[in-house]
């Protein structure tokens, strides 16, 4: 079987201010910062928040501007991704979105259009807001599936849920922050780690089960280009999303439908996928596939784990990907 490789969008893990700094100047970097910034439509400027260092933090741009914080983190995924495919040695053959990640994933594959992406976060933005949910958001613990189930059945936290399975050792779980404060003192208790994670909701959870299937409607109304690569998804544990229903339904899955990341790895490591390819900064997919899958006859890479300038990005590329 021929060795492919994948690479692998971030959801809100991919915003952090000033990581394109350096790529700024690159004509695929700049024509993606000038098309988001041409119709997201926001008083704060995407590309600025992704060149600037001193632009505000994710904790403060998801408190004072969610979408702006949704759109640096599809415009960073996407960036990332197009100066990746004109450095990789040999073709991609492949894209897996995280979480929100998969938006980014349907465009880097050419399903969708940069300005599509930017209106359909647009959309969801306005649903979210107009749902008038509460306060919720994401917990991430050092526990395993089991120890997570065994968790929620103590009691005390009604409305958690496991959002995702990243790893063997990670369980992220959304819910009411009320709800999620006594199940991080019940983890806690039990001697694991449990941090919130920066996220303006409760992802991956029924909480937004309306928002989700209005999502899904309005989706329909959205026109698809046959992917240039092939897209993969968490939502099928890492098999692959073919025809328009299929890959609607990747674009919306983040919003209700719990995630299985690790299964998904293993999934394509099955079907043949040995180079994995993380767009995002601090290296978090690239991390996670060398915590999933076996070391030997796999390859993984983040060369914009740091900001970077675009021979420094393909050296990173070329070293962690050359037999």
């Amino acid at each position: 079987m021929k060795p492919r490789t994948v690479l692998l969008c971030p959801g809100q893990g991919a915003y952090l201010p000033g990581a394109l700094r350096p790529l700024r100047d690159h004509p695929p970097v700049s024509a993606v910062l000038e098309m988001v910034d041409a119709h997201a439509g926001v008083s704060v400027s995407v590309g600025d928040l992704l060149t600037d260092p001193a632009a505000a933090p994710p904790e403060e741009l998801v408190a004072t501007h969610p979408l702006a914080f949704d759109l640096a983190t599809y415009t960073a995924a996407v960036a990332a991704a197009s100066v990746v495919l004109d450095l990789l040695p040999a073709s991609a053959d492949a894209v897996m979105g995280h979480s929100m990640g998969d938006l980014a994933a349907l465009t880097v594959a050419g399903a969708l259009t940069i300005r599509q992406g930017v209106q359909l976060l647009s959309i969801r933005d306005r649903l979210l807001r107009d749902a008038r949910l509460p306060r919720a958001g994401l917990l991430v613990t050092d526990m395993t599936w089991e120890q997570a189930v065994d968790a929620l059945r103590e009691g005390g936290a009604p409305r958690v849920r496991i959002a995702a399975h990243n790893a063997p050792a990670q369980v992220v779980l959304a819910g009411p922050d009320t709800d999620l404060a006594a199940f991080q003192r019940t983890a806690r208790d039990r001697g694991h780690r449990a941090a919130p994670l920066t996220s303006r909701t409760a992802f991956h959870h029924p909480l937004l089960g309306e928002v989700h299937r209005t999502f899904r409607r309005l989706l329909q109304s959205q026109p698809l280009r046959r992917p240039r690569l092939a897209v993969h998804t968490t939502v099928t544990d890492g098999r692959r999303a073919d025809t328009p229903a299929q890959l609607r339904t990747a674009a919306a899955a983040h919003l209700a439908e719990p995630m299985g990341f690790g299964r998904a790895l293993h999934t394509l490591r099955r079907t043949g996928f040995t180079t994995y390819v993380d767009t995002g900064p601090r290296a978090l997919l690239s991390t996670l596939a060398k915590v999933n899958l076996p070391p030997n006859g796999t390859h993984t890479c983040a060369p914009l784990r740091t900001p970077a300038p675009l021979d420094r990005v393909h050296d990173r590329l070329t070293t962690a990907l050359t037999p």
